[in-house]
């Protein structure tokens, strides 16, 4: 009986995986985690007991665990690469910006037979790339980066064997910048000629933010546990500050082919001014249910609901161009609430080696008509897989996950620009795609 249900949670990882395969290419806005374990588990571990890792996800369970105290250290990357194909020609353009540090910490210390306090340090949230000088939807957006570096206080609770409850409370630091084009029309003085600057309109700006999280754990029985956790949505208002970004270019007054003689000597640089500085992260429900089948393989299934209708960014930065003020084309918007999921099964090879795989699946949060390459939105897969090695009286673990979003076809990407203001061109489709790469290394102790 044992060896079937290993045999069902092995299937039931590679069924998930099957069902993210067809057309996906790019990652989702928020991390499964930082660490390496919940990396490799791609997320899931809300109802995954005796697990410091696991304690990330849901501060409840850190009244499972049976040592005095314990820590973990880890640093990784991740790395995304955003892809636009504009249907109408096949012309292919890749994003920059492409790699970034991801930090890792956690620790916890028993200060009772029923009371854990925790620490943690993660990034739950990160998007970024910069697209090309000729992607057609640059005056919708040029470049992104969204950064959260998020440290929370823990602590969890046993009411008695079978129940536990735990929450954490915090900050998460937002960093946050921008660019998108717009284009201003430029007269040479005393001449009869006129053409079009296009001006890279930038801005940024970082804030504290108060971030928290609720837990529960309940074991039915020693092989079964459900357990749960609500993490709240992390919200502020930045103090933005905005500047010229790249150098103009100059284009004729009909917005195509260069411009005419003396166009450029006669631009001048903007006066930006920052959009809204509003912006929200969506928060999550999450509820798992995890098996211990044997000393040898458990695996996890958690289903998420991700409160996206809440999520809002800043508004676009404008400038004062002839008397007129001009910004972003618009778009975006569209976000929603979904549901996604996670599953995870980690084997006991000998008493030094653990084998651990996962597989999750994301919910689109925008409408496919808002979707871009840099802020995203589309419905998203992971795969991954990692593990751990007893060594030097705790446990090295890596953790590697591959991140897809599905292809999605949008109308509204490929925009003009003339002497008339901006419009989007007629029956024209950009596909929006691309991969990412996260991976983590660290190292566990505990005492």
């Amino acid at each position: 009986m044992a060896r079937m249900t290993m045999s069902i949670g092995l299937g039931t990882l590679g069924l998930l995986a099957g069902l993210g395969a067809p057309r996906l290419a790019a990652q989702s806005l928020a991390l499964p985690a930082s660490d390496p374990v919940g990396i490799a588990r791609s997320g899931a571990g809300v109802a995954y007991g005796a697990s410091l890792e696991a304690a990330a996800l849901n501060p409840a369970l850190l009244a499972t665990l049976r040592e005095a105290g314990g820590f973990y250290l880890a640093a990784g990357a991740e790395q995304q690469v955003a892809q636009t194909t504009l249907q109408l020609t096949q012309h292919v353009l890749y994003g920059s910006d492409r790699n970034r540090f991801v930090p890792a910490l956690g620790a916890f210390w028993r200060t009772g037979p029923a009371l854990v306090l925790g620490l943690k340090l993660d990034e739950p949230y990160m998007r970024h790339a910069r697209m090309p000088l000729e992607y057609t939807g640059r005056f919708q957006g040029q470049a992104l980066d969204l950064r959260t570096h998020r440290v929370e206080l823990q602590a969890g609770w046993s009411a008695n064997p079978n129940w536990a409850f735990g929450a954490s409370l915090g900050v998460t630091r937002i960093q946050y910048s921008w660019d998108n084009m717009v284009r201003s029309t430029v007269s040479v003085p005393g001449q009869n000629i006129q053409g079009l600057m296009e001006s890279d309109l930038h801005q940024e700006g970082s804030k504290t933010a108060p971030s928290y999280s609720l837990g529960f754990r309940w074991a039915l029985n020693s092989r079964w546990t459900l357990g749960g956790a609500y993490v709240g949505s992390i919200s502020s208002t930045l103090p933005l500050t905005a500047s010229n970004g790249s150098a103009p270019r100059y284009f004729a007054y009909s917005g195509y082919g260069a411009a005419p003689v003396g166009v450029s000597a006669s631009g001048q640089p903007l006066a930006v001014r920052p959009g809204s500085g509003g912006i929200t992260l969506p928060g999550k429900v999450t509820l798992g249910l995890r098996q211990r089948v044997n000393q040898l393989f458990t695996w996890e299934l958690d289903l998420r609901y991700v409160l996206g209708a809440s999520t809002e960014l800043p508004g676009y930065p404008s400038a004062l161009a002839n008397g007129v003020a001009v910004s972003g084309a618009g778009e975006g918007g569209g976000f929603r609430n979904g549901t996604g999921m996670n599953l995870m099964g980690e084997l006991t090879l000998n008493k030094n080696w653990v084998l651990r795989l996962g597989a999750e699946l994301d919910p689109a949060l925008r409408h496919d008509v808002s979707v871009d390459p840099l802020v995203g939105g589309a419905k998203s897969a992971g795969f991954s897989a990692g593990f751990g090695y007893r060594v030097f009286g705790g446990e090295l673990a890596f953790g590697y996950q591959y991140r897809q979003v599905q292809d999605v076809d949008s109308p509204n990407l490929n925009g003009t620009w003339t002497n008339a203001g901006y419009a989007l061109a007629p029956v024209s489709v950009t596909r929006v795609e691309g991969m990412g790469h996260l991976w983590s290394a660290g190292f566990k102790r505990t005492f």
